[in-house]
C-alpha cells in the first residue's frame, strides 16, 4: 500500500492510501530490458493517425515503455512511428 499526500484547498492537507499503481505492459518489449519480465507502459504514442469530423487530432496511443518510446520534442512515439 502508498500513501500520497494531498493539498486541499483553503491550506488544508490529506494523506490518501491505496493500492500502488499498475501500469500496462509495454507493447513493443516482451521483457524488461533486464530479462525479468514487461516493462510498464507509462508513456503513449503521440503519432497523429487521422482528424475527427471536427479537425481534432487522433493519436496512435499504443502503450509504450520510456525505454522503447523516441522522444521527438515533447511528442513520444512508439517504435512503430519513429516520428
Amino acid at each position: 500500500m502508498t500513501c500520497t499526500p494531498v493539498k486541499l484547498p483553503g491550506g488544508g492537507s490529506a494523506i490518501i492510501c491505496g493500492p500502488k499503481q499498475r501500469y500496462p505492459k509495454c507493447r513493443f518489449c516482451p521483457t524488461l530490458h533486464d530479462g525479468t519480465g514487461a516493462n510498464p507502459a507509462t508513456l503513449l504514442c503521440d503519432f497523429p493517425v487521422a482528424k475527427t469530423l471536427g479537425g481534432d487530432v487522433i493519436t496512435c496511443d499504443a502503450q509504450v515503455c520510456e525505454r522503447c518510446a523516441r522522444r521527438v520534442g515533447d511528442k513520444d512515439f512508439c517504435p512503430k512511428h519513429p516520428g
